[in-house]
């Protein structure tokens, strides 16, 4: 029997290089196609067999899918016809065994059948026999079974009978319970409804004085509402009053108090306008005294002779200080004031 060879790595590369350069040029696809199949095959371990070269060409095809499906089928097959080329004596003496199996099977085959035919009619032979004694049992059967037939027939009319009368009884009793039931139930609806219209009669009724009730609660409510609302008028009228009238207070002795200040104030001034024109007096009069005392001191015609100050000077000058004090109108403001406030006071 002759030994079928495997490709190797030389054969495989060869017989791809040759259906790439059949046209005279190779493609950028099949190039890139040829490198990557190569590096495949470079790191494969082993025999090439068929099934790992279908492998790695897959393999490489995923990876350099501008390829088209035609081409890759093609350089499948270019390699695969090295492959029977390789190995044509062994593949021929395959398929000769091959056909000689195939030929010991159908011989195999055609015994079996016909032992398998010659069984079969045997077995038909016995399927008849056993179904002529069947038939034969069946119609004995079939004749018991039509006497048992008829006497269960005959049973059943009777029992159909009795049940019949059975079922008429039954059913008249059932109509007059049924009457009764009727009669029962109408007297019970008519009971339900003369109850169902006395609870809505005191359910109406009930109503009406719930209205009533909530009617009287809203006009109290109403009423309470309004009485507080005229309360808080009320206090609240009071509370403006009492506010105004505080205010007006707080005005006046406000105004008192300023007005007394001003009258303090206006005493100080008149207080001090006094002691001033004293002073000046003083101060004149010693200038006076000062100077007649030189005069009387002077020898002969040397005095001087100077005449003497009107004898309303002193009376002029009270004059004048109470032109210059403004403390008697404002005494007489603070007391138009505080007269004005207390009608004020009377009033409220």
């Amino acid at each position: 029997m002759e030994t079928v060879e495997e490709l190797n790595l030389t054969e495989i590369l060869t017989a791809l290089q040759d259906f790439m350069t059949q046209d005279g040029a190779i493609s950028t696809e099949q190039r890139s196609f040829y490198q990557t199949f190569r590096q495949h095959l470079n790191t494969h371990e082993g025999v090439f067999r068929l099934e790992d070269i279908e492998r790695l060409l897959a393999a490489a095809k995923n990876e350099v899918p501008e390829i088209s499906e035609e081409e890759f089928v093609d350089m499948g097959e270019a390699i695969l016809t090295r492959y029977r080329v390789k190995n044509a004596d062994a593949i021929n003496e395959r398929i000769r065994l091959a056909a000689e199996e195939e030929a010991r099977k159908r011989a195999l085959a055609e015994a079996e059948r016909a032992a398998r035919e010659e069984e079969e009619r045997l077995r038909a032979e016995e399927e008849a026999r056993q179904a002529e004694e069947a038939e034969r049992l069946r119609l004995e059967e079939e004749e018991r079974q039509r006497h048992a037939e008829e006497a269960e027939r005959l049973r059943l009319e009777e029992e159909a009978r009795l049940r019949a009368e059975d079922e008429a009884r039954l059913a008249e009793e059932a109509r007059l319970a049924e009457e009764a039931r009727q009669a029962e139930e109408a007297e019970r609806l008519r009971l339900e409804e003369e109850e169902r219209q006395r609870q809505a009669e005191e359910a109406r009724l009930a109503e009406e004085a719930r209205l009533a009730e909530e009617a009287r609660l809203a006009e109290e409510a109403r009423l309470a509402e309004e009485a507080r609302l005229a309360e808080e008028a009320r206090l609240a009228e009071e509370a403006r009053l009492a506010e105004e009238a505080r205010l007006a207070e707080e005005a006046r002795l406000a105004e008192e108090a300023r007005l007394a200040e001003e009258a303090r104030l206006a005493e100080e001034a008149r207080l001090a306008e006094e002691a001033r024109l004293q002073a000046e007096l003083e101060a004149e009069a010693a200038a006076k005294q000062a100077y007649w005392e030189a005069q009387e001191n002077l020898p002969g015609d040397e005095a001087k002779i100077v005449p003497d100050l009107p004898s309303n000077a002193e009376a002029l000058a009270t004059e004048n200080a109470s032109e210059s004090s403004p403390l008697p109108k404002i005494i007489a403001g603070a007391t138009v004031v505080v007269v004005l406030g207390a009608l004020g006071t009377m009033l409220l």
